[in-house]
């Protein structure tokens, strides 16, 4: 962890390369904690906060002029005004759980005094993820429970012999296992894939596809998925365009 922080430290302060003095961790701001653990959090019930209370236990105004930490997930509040000698104070930080399932520990850097000094506060906890539609992550439904990332696999420009690789994800929304593969129509042998065969039930695969291109085929391709031995009413297209 000191490893860690060291490096966040030199990250965030390597940008105020004007300070008449390396940045020290603060004397006068003692904080009642440190580390606060949530403990496990359902990612349905969304954001979760935490109040770190502190106080200026030197002899001198402490300004607190901003708070820093290497992740979206966390938010957080500070108080504006100086606070005095004696007096205390609270900084509120907040943690998004939302598609982070499992443990975390984020750390949050309290800058003060002109960003000369700053406090180390954490957050961890762990994250019991929730149910999520689909779609979200597959939103081409290709019928018989079968979803897709993909409704035209784009391949951009190619010249002959040039070769390119994308992946095919796919999710069985159904409580079977689903026997699945996949037919290119018109005998395209620039496209190369290995068929999965059995996507378990809720299981989710990925298809690598590389795309070898010889010139000798149109640039559109339909591509159709065989759900349980029933090909699905639309394909997928795959498309290159020749420089």
């Amino acid at each position: 962890m000191k490893i860690i922080a060291s490096s966040v430290l030199f990250l965030l302060f390597s940008s105020f390369p004007l300070l008449a003095q390396e940045p020290r961790a603060s004397q006068s701001l003692q904080f009642e904690e440190r580390v606060f653990d949530f403990g496990e959090i359902k990612e349905q019930d969304g954001v979760v906060s935490h109040k770190f209370a502190f106080k200026n236990i030197g002899t001198e105004m402490v300004h607190i002029n901003g708070m820093s930490t290497g992740c979206g997930c966390v938010q957080y509040e500070f108080p504006k005004e100086p606070i005095r000698p004696g007096a205390s104070g609270i900084v509120k930080v907040d943690y998004d759980p939302a598609y982070r399932p499992g443990f975390f520990s984020k750390e949050v850097v309290v800058l003060s005094n002109n960003n000369t000094n700053y406090n180390r506060i954490w957050v961890k906890g762990t994250v019991i993820p929730c149910h999520h539609p689909i779609e979200e992550n597959y939103p081409y439904d290709y019928g018989s429970g079968l979803w897709m990332n993909f409704k035209v696999m784009l391949f951009g420009t190619m010249g002959e012999g040039n070769t390119k690789m994308m992946n095919l994800k796919f999710a069985n929304d159904t409580d079977k296992d689903m026997k699945l593969f996949f037919v290119v129509i018109g005998g395209n042998t620039d496209i190369k894939f290995t068929s999965p065969q059995t996507l378990k039930a809720g299981g989710e695969g990925v298809m690598p596809i590389a795309y070898h291109y010889s010139g000798r085929f149109p640039a559109i391709t339909h591509v159709y998925p065989v759900v349980n031995g029933k090909p699905a009413t639309i394909p997928l297209v795959i498309k290159v365009e020749t420089e």
